[in-house]
């Protein structure tokens, strides 16, 4: 009796898995826009494709839908745009702007228990959606991403107006000039050795004083481009950089300059003198000369196309940043995005975001950012995620310990950008954990925009070196 009762027992138990097992794998959810959708048929998996009710679906991505019993067809239309699937047919038609495509189906539309059925993912991004499956809440996530862009600038347009101006304004890229950069970073850690956590990010990093110093100057002109960048180092950087015992002298500053013209790049740089593992090779001063055409480099030419391809209105690559993003999408992913919104229209507002001298064709846009600015911020994000953190001790800690500035100025002139300038100071100092500095400042200068009088010398054949002649010693 007890053997019959166990394989009683045994047989509902694996039953039990078999019903439960079928029902899990068949309820599917499906979210737009962050919110989950109500059928009166519930979503199927067929042969590794997701159908819903074709009228729900449909209606809900804002297009209208007619069904024609005697051809068995769907016909949605949104706009300029029309959708046609037909009953158990793997060809679907689009039409938009006189224009219609066919496209195979993987699955095809069908009926099933006297209700029509589409292919969700078709038929979402047959609607410029984009579609992603999260395999944790088995659920299909459809995120319309020209609403978010419209939220974002309507947000803008009311929250941050001065940025959103700044975006809107079409800049040119100029065809030749002059650029100088320079850019200071330095940064510290001290971390406390009576910590009880060595796994901080104080920690990990250790006891660091070091910084690094670039300045460039590069200038374009209608058959070249060329950068002459000089590189130096500070502190425990500088010492690792010129240590003989490890093959180095003088490589806590060094030059490097690069040319380009149609058919060569020209490579020169004083490391071939400093490290000396590289004083074998026959370089010396001179430079290296490279075939693009042989190298996959992209030529002068090209370098120009790219350029004048950023020529377009910031809000214009703002909004195709998102609409183009390659996040993995998943239930939260909505959400996360409505609250970047908030953020970017925060950051930007007209208190950090703002205008200053204003003449003679020129304006210079300023973002300034402080602690308080940053805790708000915080503060800000995690009550949009449902979060409380106003009185967490450790958020408490880290107002307390955080210093933060950053300021942007970025002048225009005539339409092109002139000069750029960003200066950052961050500074955690823990009683705990120990101390953490970092401080950045850099500057861009743009001069002779446009000038036809701007001259790059081409190194002649006694100068250089063919790469080809360097690869007989393995360089």
């Amino acid at each position: 009796m007890k053997k019959r009762i166990c394989v009683f027992l045994i047989f509902v138990l694996l039953f039990s898995l078999t019903i439960t097992g079928y029902a899990e794998n068949n309820e599917v959810k499906v979210q737009l826009n962050g919110e989950y959708i109500s059928f009166d048929v519930n979503p199927q998996i067929i042969n590794g494709t997701t159908f819903v009710p074709a009228r729900t679906i449909i209606e809900k991505l804002g297009a209208t839908v007619k069904y024609d019993e005697s051809t068995r067809t769907v016909t949605a239309v949104k706009e300029d745009k029309t959708v046609t699937l037909q009953m158990d047919s793997k060809v679907a038609k689009i039409e938009e702007d006189g224009e219609t495509v066919d496209i195979t189906l993987t699955e095809s539309p069908r009926i099933i228990n006297g209700r029509t059925l589409v292919p969700v993912r078709f038929i979402s991004e047959a609607f410029d959606t984009q579609v992603g499956w999260d395999s944790y809440e088995r659920a299909v996530i459809i995120i319309d991403y020209n609403y978010l862009t419209g939220l974002l600038e309507n947000t803008l347009k009311t929250n941050s107006p001065k940025f959103y101006e700044f975006l809107n304004n079409g800049y040119k890229q100029m065809n030749t000039g002059k650029i100088k950069y320079d850019l200071s970073l330095n940064f510290k850690s001290a971390p406390n050795p009576d910590s009880i956590d060595a796994y901080t990010t104080i920690g990990f990093l250790g006891a660091f004083d070091a910084g690094i110093d670039a300045n460039m100057n590069a200038a374009l002109n209608e058959e070249s481009m060329f950068f002459d960048i000089d590189l130096s180092t500070k502190g425990m950087l500088k010492e690792f950089l010129n240590n003989e015992a490890l093959g180095f002298k003088g490589l806590d500053n060094i030059n490097i300059k690069i040319l380009f013209n149609e058919e060569y790049m020209y490579l020169k740089s004083d490391v071939f003198s400093k490290v000396e593992d590289l004083k074998q090779f026959p370089v010396g001063d001179k430079w290296i000369r490279f075939k693009i055409l042989d190298e996959n480099m992209p030529n002068l030419k090209e370098i120009r196309d790219m350029i004048q391809n950023q020529n377009i209105k910031p809000i214009d690559a703002f909004i195709m940043g998102i609409e183009n993003s390659n996040a993995v999408l998943d239930v939260n992913t909505f959400d996360n995005m409505i609250t970047s919104v908030e953020v970017i229209s925060y950051l930007f507002n007209n208190d950090h975001f703002k205008v200053k001298g204003i003449s003679n064709n020129t304006k210079t846009y300023t973002l300034t950012l402080s602690s308080e600015d940053i805790f708000n911020l915080v503060n800000m994000s995690a009550r949009l995620s449902g979060e409380d953190i106003e009185n967490d001790p450790e958020f408490a800690d880290l107002k307390e310990n955080l210093k933060f500035n950053f300021n942007v100025d970025i002048t225009i002139k005539d339409d092109y950008v002139t000069n750029e300038n960003i200066d950052l100071n961050f500074d955690l100092n823990s009683p705990e954990d120990g101390q953490f500095e970092l401080n950045l400042k850099g500057n861009v200068d743009i001069s002779d925009i446009n000038s036809s009088s701007i001259k790059i010398d081409i190194p002649s054949d006694s100068e250089v070196i063919d790469s080809e002649y360097l690869e007989n010693y393995g360089l």
